[in-house]
């Protein structure tokens, strides 16, 4: 199973990069707005990500907001561990 598009280009893009970080790719996380970090984290299943900008998992929710939290919750409720998608070609 797949993640689910929102129809966002930026919240899109960043649940392919999360593929890639669930894979311990961390190419493209640096250059992320300290939210997108959140969500990339989080969309990952990357605590240690979270806590490498300094963020727990509330603080990383409170950052994201209610719309994009309900994106995140949207687009990966029903899609599994990003760890099992095949790595995509570019992020």
């Amino acid at each position: 199973m797949m993640f689910k598009a929102t129809g966002n280009s930026q919240i899109d893009r960043l649940n392919t990069l999360a593929i890639s970080l669930a894979k311990h790719n961390d190419a493209g996380f640096g250059v992320l707005s300290k939210g997108e970090q959140c969500y990339a984290a989080l969309a990952s299943n990357r605590v240690d990500l979270l806590e490498s900008i300094g963020y727990t998992i509330p603080e990383a929710l409170a950052r994201l907001g209610a719309e994009w939290t309900a994106s995140l919750i949207s687009s990966w409720q029903y899609a599994g561990n990003p760890a099992s998608y095949e790595t995509p070609e570019a992020v």
